[in-house]
């Protein structure tokens, strides 16, 4: 099972924005799944003033307690094996995607890994109807600013790892190629020790006189010496072939 991963509380005051695409895409999941953009404002307001205590964030989960008193959760669901597969043939087409997510970016082309509206589920133990709840919105806002920081984090949300994902891609790369089936391989040997078949009959050498395609003369060029000289080259070509 992969490890979670305990992240200290912001301060006060921590007015962070999402400036990634892929923390702006997960707020945009879960703000578009809202249904009071009344709570979601609040709980923007809650997560700058300090009011929600360390993040763990665990395979499918993100979980804190708000205000000293709630326990809230954020939860997705795990990648399946095909998505997990389509990324594993991403990262292995272009090494630069695992390297670049190593180094705290997150490539388009692993943009699966992100939820989308509806993939975002809210737990808590207030009152509030909305989901998600002022909250769980606001540990929301809090897991994009650790998002923009680390989207490997992402991998452990969806049930996986980047040694895990480094490990798959590196197992791609060291396949040997497939080996072709033993009835469609000719030894060398069987190949050179088969007859030579015989050649074809040559064709039967030209009686008729050749006729030569109109040729357009140059300007300044006499007609009749030019067709002279084509003519002259088809018949020393014609007893060059036949000669053999």
């Amino acid at each position: 099972m992969t490890a979670a991963r305990g992240f200290s509380a912001f301060p006060a005051r921590s007015r962070r924005r999402s400036h990634t695409w892929w923390g702006t895409d997960w707020l945009q999941a879960m703000e578009d799944t809202a249904v009071d953009a009344g709570l979601t404002r609040r709980g923007r307001r809650m997560a700058t003033e300090g009011r929600i205590g360390p993040i763990t964030i665990s395979p499918g989960r993100v979980a804190a307690t708000v205000d000293g008193t709630c326990p809230t959760a954020v939860t997705v669901e795990p990648l399946s094996d095909n998505v997990w597969a389509n990324l594993v043939a991403e990262a292995s087409v272009q090494s630069g995607h695992l390297a670049a997510l190593l180094d705290g970016q997150l490539p388009h082309a692993l943009s699966e890994l992100l939820p989308t509206v509806g993939d975002l589920d809210a737990r808590c133990t207030c009152d509030d109807w909305g989901n998600p709840c002022q909250h769980a919105a606001a540990l929301c806002y809090q897991a994009a600013w650790l998002i923009d920081m680390d989207p490997s984090l992402l991998l452990l949300l969806r049930g996986r790892s980047v040694e895990a994902l480094t490990a798959e891609v590196a197992g791609q790369h060291a396949a040997p190629p497939k080996a072709a089936p033993l009835a469609s391989i000719t030894l060398a040997t069987e190949a050179l020790s088969q007859p030579v078949p015989p050649l074809p009959d040559p064709p039967p050498p030209a009686i008729d006189a050749p006729q030569l395609l109109a040729i357009e003369t140059p300007p300044g060029s006499d007609p009749g010496a030019l067709h002279g000289a084509v003519a002259t080259a088809v018949n020393r070509a014609r007893r060059l072939l036949e000669a053999g």
